[in-house]
């Protein structure tokens, strides 16, 4: 078969025999005859790419409509006896599927009625038929003016009407208070109220403060439970510094790859990176890198732990590990050792730990955090803050050596304080040298002394172990055109 793409539940494959170019066919990997025999889950997991080959079909033919046609049953026109849903792309009076024309006459209430009853009927199992039971008949008890009230519940912990009121219990460690004398038949005052007062001068029972005659009121305060206070002299739980061990990297072999439908720059992959739910979905932006038979089967690092996102409306779930050189020309896959199997964790030695759940690495914001210390060293083999990633006895290499975000990072450590933003987030090495220079010139000529001082004191010289030859042959450089200047001007 021709495959458009495949998933762990569907396959898109273009028709064998074709009523247009572009004709396809989506297809459950589930078996399944038909819809009618189709598992819920299964339609929901299948259904949910039939946007996407469509999609692919008009992007393809550039027709400005489509089809989605399923047959069920041989009388219905399927011949296939394994469930299938067409895409044909249309053109305006291709004549390809013609329906016959709708009823003149709408469907009577009583012809409804008669389909409804089959279709809801017994063994029918219509979804909320008991709630569409309930509703209909409270509809018709409306229209008929016999709705009554729903009755109401005795509230729970009162008693009966007329009871005598519990008394709140005592504190701990004393005697429960006497029972209350009985109060005196209050007064009725002009108004009818019953507000007077006793002889032991308490007000009345239906008097401001105490409850009306003949209604009950609960007295028994509800206490709040309160969380257990941390114990005195426990120290403070630390949260982990964000480092490699946040990351979750394991090694994957690429099953599957096709072009994205909507952009020209992104691959649609499914990688075996070890779950149980078989291959994952990863878009990565090689198109313009690498071929496609280059990027079938390879075998990558991947980190897993990243919050799912759309990209061009496909959702990626995950990011393929990549090395490249400063302006992005050369770029290679980080690949595992041999013997590494799908799934296994990539570890650095002195960072353990396990890795941190998705929702709090995208809220802390840990793989911005970890992702600059990244590098390859000269012999290609990638390294986190200059130590090596291991798995499986061996280390994870690249074609290309020397490369890293630490270059990019360090490069712009060592320019003078007074480059522009723009100058300082660079990624070339020389746009970085040009700045400097301009920064010199304009300290020199425009701050008098000052700026002859700062430049007296060129940019201090890195020694970090992870700085490539390249990096400090260009700060070399650098400090020889900030020196010449320095001269010229005093």
């Amino acid at each position: 078969c021709h495959k458009i793409f495949e998933t762990e539940h569907a396959l898109a494959i273009l028709d064998a025999f074709p009523m247009t170019p572009g004709h396809s066919l989506l297809l459950p990997k589930a078996p399944c005859a038909s819809v009618l025999d189709m598992p819920p889950t299964v339609a929901a997991a299948v259904l949910s790419e039939l946007p996407r080959l469509a999609q692919a079909v008009q992007l393809a033919t550039g027709a400005p409509g489509v089809n989605i046609v399923q047959n069920n049953g041989s009388v219905a026109g399927q011949v296939v006896f394994h469930a299938h849903f067409h895409v044909i792309p249309r053109q305006k009076d291709d004549g390809l599927v013609t329906l016959k024309p709708s009823a003149s006459k709408m469907l009577s209430p009583e012809e409804a009625g008669a389909l409804l009853t089959k279709m809801q009927g017994p063994g029918a199992d219509a979804p909320y038929s008991k709630t569409l039971a309930a509703i209909d008949a409270l509809a018709a008890d409306m229209r008929a003016g016999t709705v009554s009230p729903p009755p109401k519940a005795a509230p729970k912990g009162k008693e009966a009407t007329g009871a005598a009121v519990a008394a709140p219990a005592g504190k701990k460690g004393t005697a429960p208070a006497p029972a209350a004398a009985p109060t005196p038949a209050a007064t009725v005052d002009g108004k009818g109220k019953a507000g007077g007062k006793g002889a032991s001068g308490e007000k009345g029972a239906g008097g401001k403060g105490g409850p009306p005659e003949g209604k009950v009121f609960n007295t028994e305060k509800k206490v709040k439970e309160k969380k257990a206070a941390p114990e005195k002299g426990a120290a403070p739980v630390e949260e982990r510094p964000i480092d490699w061990s946040w990351a979750d990297v394991r090694v994957g072999v690429i099953t599957d790859v096709a072009p994205h439908p909507q952009s020209d720059k992104l691959y649609v992959e499914q990688i075996d990176v070890g779950d149980a739910e078989g291959p994952r979905q990863i878009l990565s932006g090689l198109a313009h890198h690498m071929k496609l038979e280059e990027v079938q089967g390879a075998r990558v690092t991947v980190i897993c732990n990243l919050k799912p996102r759309p990209m061009a409306g496909i959702v990626s779930n995950g990011m393929v590990l990549c090395a490249s050189d400063k302006d992005k020309s050369a770029l290679a896959f980080v690949v595992p050792p041999e013997g590494a199997k799908p799934g296994e964790r990539v570890m650095v030695a002195g960072y353990e730990g396990a890795p941190m759940e998705v929702k709090k690495m995208d809220k802390k914001k840990g793989w911005d955090a970890v992702q600059p210390e990244f590098s390859t060293d000269g012999a290609g083999v990638a390294c986190y803050k200059g130590v090596a990633w291991e798995v499986a006895g061996g280390k994870c290499t690249s074609k290309v050596a020397a490369a890293s975000s630490p270059d990019r990072a360090r490069a712009t450590r060592y320019v003078p304080r007074r480059l522009t933003r723009a100058a300082t987030c660079s990624n070339s090495a020389a746009a970085v040298a040009a700045a400097v220079v301009n920064a010199a010139h304009t300290n020199a000529a425009g701050e008098g002394g000052r700026g002859r001082a700062h430049l007296r004191r060129p940019p201090r010289e890195p020694r970090e172990s992870g700085v490539s030859p390249a990096t400090r042959q260009q700060w070399l450089q650098v400090q020889l055109v900030v020196l010449d200047r320095s001269c010229a001007q005093g």
